[in-house]
């Protein structure tokens, strides 16, 4: 009865892993960096690169790259706080500077509450949706151009990472920034710039309908508003990650970095939402306060902005790696099974020829068809000569 038992478990048919969106797939190689010119200790004798050992798994290795290379990515993280200046000058100064502008910062909530006292007071409920729509809203846009602005320089502090994460030893961080800038800058303006967008067309939903709340009465659209553009807007926000990580470590075109991205968030979704996740929450933190977006800004602008990087480098690496490996496997299986109906069908490989839309094949004979003999010519002397 065991020994049935074992035989069903080995016949069962193993389960193939198929990668989601294959056609999109480009299996591209890891980015070589140029090497930075070595000084010259002796005559013919050069300095040696520094070697350190970091764990092979992704993360883990992004963990021990940020406690490791910490003085060379805090450097390069200097270079790319002069692009957030806008984003703290608007969060720390303008934002209550523009609401006083608008709103007064005076009210008088105590009218027409009893006998003998003056009426003619404001109403909270208007006040409340003109703080939502006239002030908050368009704060938020401003937000939303600075982070544009700052997205210039995510490249050349993601290429500088990069090269942390891959022990592309550099060793003149100003030059590094600086090239890293004029290769990629554009193309993480127009991904982040997309992302970004996104992101606001969510906040001024969500802030439409706390306008219409607030007021009493929301309305169809207000609901509308605020389930499609979470639904549809959340998904889309996790591209760009996966993006911004593939455009510094491998070989890829903008098109086909967006098409990976996409193959990706298909194959490892789980993976994916948790590091975008952990990458906005300190953003949602700023909300608490002004003294205590203040704090977040600085923590992510020195020190947590390339932390951040390290994971979306790591995210990118792994999900391509696990492609890579499912698309290799798939291709071994079809292989395989080529080779066994090669194998079934002796005559599948053979050269056919199609007749009337119809494979025939040509060197296929049947058992019971023979051959004609030749017919055999008998001897005749020329020289005799044939009877009339």
């Amino acid at each position: 009865m065991a020994q049935n038992i074992v035989q069903q478990q080995n016949r069962r048919p193993v389960r193939e892993k198929k990668l989601r969106l294959a056609s999109l797939f480009t299996d591209a190689p890891v980015r070589v960096e140029p090497e930075e010119e070595k000084k010259v200790v002796v005559a013919g004798l050069v300095e040696a690169n520094p070697t350190k050992e970091y764990p092979e798994t992704y993360f883990k290795r992004a963990w021990a790259v940020f406690r490791g290379e910490f003085a060379t990515l805090f450097k390069a993280a200097l270079w790319f706080v002069a692009f957030t200046l806008p984003f703290i000058v608007i969060f720390a100064w303008f934002a209550k500077y523009f609401e006083n502008m608008v709103l007064g910062g005076t009210y008088n909530f105590m009218g027409d509450i009893g006998v003998g006292f003056p009426g003619g007071g404001d109403s909270i409920a208007i006040s409340v949706s003109r703080l939502y729509w006239e002030v908050k809203m368009p704060v938020i846009c401003m937000l939303a151009g600075t982070l544009i602005i700052a997205s210039v320089g995510l490249g050349a502090l993601f290429y500088c990472v990069k090269r942390s994460y891959y022990q592309d030893f550099y060793k003149h961080i100003t030059k590094t920034f600086w090239y890293g800038f004029a290769k990629f800058w554009w193309k993480y303006l127009v991904a982040m710039t997309c992302a970004i967008l996104i992101g606001l067309a969510m906040g001024i939903s969500l802030l439409y309908f706390l306008k219409e709340q607030a007021l009493g009465a929301p309305g169809a659209g207000a609901y509308c508003a605020v389930i499609f553009t979470w639904i549809f807007g959340a998904p889309l926000l996790t591209i760009a990650p996966v993006m911004c990580g593939l455009f510094v470590t491998h070989e890829l075109t903008f098109f086909q970095a967006f098409k990976n991205a996409l193959v990706i968030i298909a194959n490892a979704p789980f993976m994916v939402i948790i590091v975008c996740v952990l990458s906005v929450a300190p953003l949602l933190l700023c909300l608490a306060g002004m003294i205590f977006g203040i704090i977040v800004y600085a923590a992510m602008a020195f020190i947590g902005t390339f932390l951040v990087a390290l994971f979306w480098i790591a995210m990118s690496s792994r999900g391509m790696k696990k492609c890579s490996i499912i698309l290799d496997d798939m291709k071994k299986a079809e292989l395989q099974n080529a080779r066994r109906a090669a194998k079934v069908n002796p005559y599948a490989n053979k050269n056919t020829t199609t007749i009337n839309g119809s494979a025939s094949n040509d060197s296929y004979q049947p058992q019971n068809q023979q051959k004609k003999k030749p017919q055999q010519n008998h001897y005749q002397n020329p020289k005799k000569k044939k009877k009339k």
